[in-house]
């Protein structure tokens, strides 16, 4: 009974097999059958495969000539640079392009197949949103979503997001989805990850002393004059496109805008929702000793004219002092910070820093300040004994506004502006000059550890509407420290100001 139902299985298996074979010979008897396209797509290797991973390197925005590095950019294979606006992680920088996931090679390539194809552009950029574009005027609207031109005049970049923009489509159709009508924009700035001819990166070369802020810097020396196309297929992931804006953070210091501003004399960069600024100012005239909601020109950043540095520490100390009352650490506010406090309720507008006092225990527990730093998040930095014994705080961001500042300029695709460039505020924005990258200019909190006499009592002071700790006898302190302390002095400027 067994041998006889082998005897019909082995016949069946053998004209399986025989079909099969048939049918595949078939199938592969010619390359525009119906058939083949079908088992080659199924087949199909990923699209990464189909250039050279070696032709590009990948780098980082605080890159600095390295030997190795260096040596494979000689090359001759090697014919892009890929700059992404973080910090590699030590697998991917010794990886480089290989170790990227294979959406990331898929986008990559859609740019390389754009330089490819188009000789007169140095380089290409994705967008930041994915989205399927459906003719023009969604691409326009994708497309216009992050930045494409910049300018540079009056100590002011003016950074927009309008460019021409034209119909593209891929080399290589690969299938029905891609169809669709692609497009990219025309653009001399990319403020996201973004590829470079070699040649190009190789001419102009990149300077790391401005941090976050160095692809400004390569992009302002090359005056303008490079054209990088923005494509609308192309989105790379969050992995790649991620911005550090803290690059330097390590250093305590955060010198990146400071830095830009005194090589290129740069003093407020102007964005579609924001206005930065490299340096604040101090000027007595129009930063006066008041409380901001009573000072006439408190609004006056949102129309162009320069960050009062009071307004800067007035965001850095209440929120360096709720930190510290979530950790538990007791404070008391001292020396300039308390002066400000008693004579105006304000902060003193040409001071350079904030000044608190602590318990000297607490001074010595360096995990109460890492719970600081933990609250605080990345927008700050916690030097633990910086300057030993005293602790500082430094805030990692520009002085900034955030305004539409679309309304400023004259058309939608237009630089000019009357109210940016008044001659008003050309007056203020010249007694910044010169920008120095040195961290007195962008302001700080020093905590010091204090006599525990000074934590016995304590009484409150109000600075800019907000109550604060300060010792149990201030006019007793501010005399010992100030002398006639309510007599404000003639300073127009910080210190650090008039020793330029």
């Amino acid at each position: 009974m067994r041998q006889k139902k082998w005897e019909v299985i082995c016949p069946l298996f053998l004209v399986v097999c025989l079909t099969f074979t048939l049918l595949q010979m078939k199938c592969f008897s010619g390359p525009s059958s119906t058939c083949s396209k079908k088992i080659k797509r199924h087949f199909r290797l990923p699209p990464i495969e189909r250039f050279h991973m070696s032709s590009v390197e990948i780098l980082e925005w605080d890159y600095q000539p390295e030997d190795e590095v260096e040596a494979r950019l000689a090359r001759n294979v090697v014919k892009y640079v890929l700059m992404v606006p973080h910090k590699l992680q030590p697998w991917l920088k010794s990886l480089g392009v290989a170790g990227l996931s294979l959406q990331d090679k898929q986008e990559l390539q859609k740019l390389l197949q754009f330089l490819d194809a188009s000789p007169n552009f140095d380089g290409a950029m994705g967008v930041l949103t994915q989205v399927r574009v459906k003719g023009f005027n969604s691409a326009k609207t994708l497309l216009e979503e992050s930045s494409c031109t910049f300018l540079v005049k009056n100590w002011t970049m003016s950074i927009r997001n309008f460019g021409p923009i034209h119909p593209h489509e891929p080399s290589h159709r690969e299938d029905d989805s891609s169809k669709a009508t692609n497009w990219f924009q025309e653009c001399n700035i990319a403020e996201t990850a973004f590829v470079l001819r070699k040649s190009t990166f190789q001419s102009l070369r990149w300077r790391a002393e401005c941090g976050s802020m160095s692809h400004l810097d390569f992009f302002k020396r090359s005056e303008g004059l490079l054209k990088i196309g923005k494509l609308s297929n192309c989105f790379f992931s969050p992995a790649i496109t991620y911005f550090d804006h803290q690059i330097l953070q390590s250093t305590g210091y955060y010198l990146d805008y400071s830095t830009l501003g005194q090589i290129h004399s740069i003093l407020r960069i102007v964005r579609p929702d924001k206005i930065e600024w490299t340096k604040c100012t101090d000027d007595k005239q129009f930063c006066p000793e008041k409380p901001l909601t009573s000072r006439p020109n408190t609004l006056a950043a949102a129309d162009g004219y320069p960050i009062c540095c009071d307004v800067l520490m007035d965001e850095i100390l209440s929120t360096l002092v709720d930190a510290m009352n979530k950790v538990g650490i007791e404070y008391r506010v001292v020396y300039g910070t308390l002066l400000g406090a008693v004579r105006s309720q304000s902060m003193v507008p040409y001071s350079d820093d904030v000044d608190l006092a602590i318990h000297k225990a607490d001074n010595d527990q360096y995990e109460k300040f890492q719970f600081v730093q933990r609250i605080l998040g990345s927008r700050y930095f916690v030097a633990w004994k910086a300057n030993p014994p005293v602790t500082r705080v430094f805030a990692h961001y520009a002085p900034t506004v955030a305004v539409n500042t679309q309304h400023f300029f004259k058309g939608a695709d237009s630089f000019e502006s009357d109210a940016l460039f008044s001659s008003k505020i050309l007056k203020e924005m010249e007694k910044l000059l010169p920008v120095k990258n040195v961290a007195v200019e962008q302001r700080y909190v020093d905590v010091y550890p204090s006599p525990e006499e000074w934590f016995e009592n304590f009484t409150e002071v109000t600075i800019n509407n907000r109550r604060y700790h300060t010792v149990g006898n201030a006019d007793k302190m501010l005399k010992m420290w100030y002398g006639d302390y309510m007599k404000i002095r003639p300073e127009v400027h910080s210190q650090n100001t008039l020793a330029t």
